[in-house]
């Protein structure tokens, strides 16, 4: 087959793009814009040169919206909804729109092109989260992944109001903090300690009282593996898969703990005891096959010590009853 003729018309389509995007970006003027941002009962308003994309204005600006893939409309997190401006809806966008999104305005900020003044409201980054995963038009092979054996890690249930314990209990976690420069991750890591995971009302609250958006807490807990968004049991039991680990033995110790437990890696036991879960290395190859139960560490692991750990847990458990 002659690849020449394919050849030369991809090249000529490629100098007319080119062409094109010079023309848009340098012979079209669209003059000052005024862009107008509502978010969590905030109004912001500022003024931009016309003929850049939404999201890095709004970058620009110091207001962060969500964003995986780099602006190239794969991932569907910048949804944003526009109040006026901005112009019809792309194909780009279409494919992680429903039909109920694309008749409220909804547009994903990385394919706006700023040519008038926009108005537009940034939604709450939860319901985002639950739009892609109810219309299942995620990327599998992006980082950022919100599914997890074909369930939602958002629960659907009505949101949840704080008890005064609860509440008491952040307030206490988030005044140790106070004064602490960058403390983000460690106060989810003591919020995930002291509640066991990341209730979706804690964050909303520990997002509040930080004066930052939740989705910025999100994208943290989603990157770390340490975090979870459902609850973990009493006692976490981390599998080394690392190499040392992998070739001595430690997927039948994974395979001895789920038969044990009767459940599958991150899963949680019914009486919230036990939750299987694997990490890459704890840092002992000198010991492996080696696990973590919580803080404790278990080397030189074998399928029958499997039985004997888990009584040994359980009974600790009965004697703090």
């Amino acid at each position: 087959m002659n690849f020449l003729p394919v050849l030369i018309i991809s090249l000529i389509l490629l100098i007319i793009t080119i062409l094109l995007s010079i023309a848009d970006n340098l012979l079209v003027s669209y003059g000052e814009c005024k862009i107008t941002v509502r978010q969590d009962d905030e109004v912001r308003e500022f003024v931009v040169q016309g003929g850049g994309y939404l999201h890095t204005e709004l970058a620009k600006n110091d207001i962060k919206i969500t964003s995986s893939c780099g602006g190239k409309a794969t991932c569907g997190y910048c949804k944003v909804q526009l109040e006026s401006g901005g112009g019809p809806i792309l194909p780009t966008e279409e494919i992680f729109m429903d039909r109920e999104e694309k008749l409220s305005g909804m547009r994903l900020a990385c394919q706006v092109k700023v040519k008038d003044d926009l108005e537009i409201r940034i939604p709450d980054f939860l319901t985002t989260v639950r739009g892609i995963v109810k219309n299942k038009s995620y990327d599998s092979k992006l980082r950022w992944n919100f599914i997890q054996s074909g369930q939602g890690i958002i629960d659907e249930k009505p949101l949840t109001k704080l008890d005064r314990e609860e509440q008491e209990k952040l307030d206490e976690i988030l005044f140790d903090f106070k004064d602490v420069p960058g403390a983000t991750i460690p106060i989810l890591q003591k919020v995930s300690s002291s509640f066991n995971y990341l209730p979706e009302p804690v964050l909303r609250y520990t997002a509040k009282a930080m004066n930052k958006p939740i989705s910025e807490l999100y994208r943290i807990a989603t990157f770390y593996n340490s975090f979870s968004f459902k609850p973990k049991g009493k006692y976490v039991i981390n599998i080394c898969m690392g190499t040392a680990c992998h070739v001595k033995g430690a997927p039948g110790v994974l395979d001895a703990f789920e038969r044990e437990l009767d459940i599958k890696k991150g899963q949680t036991t019914e009486d919230a005891l036990f939750t299987i879960d694997t990490v890459m290395c704890i840092g002992c190859c000198g010991l492996a096959p080696v696990l973590k139960i919580n803080e404790n560490v278990h080397g030189l692991m074998t399928k029958r010590e499997v039985p004997k750990l888990i009584k040994k847990y359980m009974e600790a458990k009965n004697e703090e009853t």
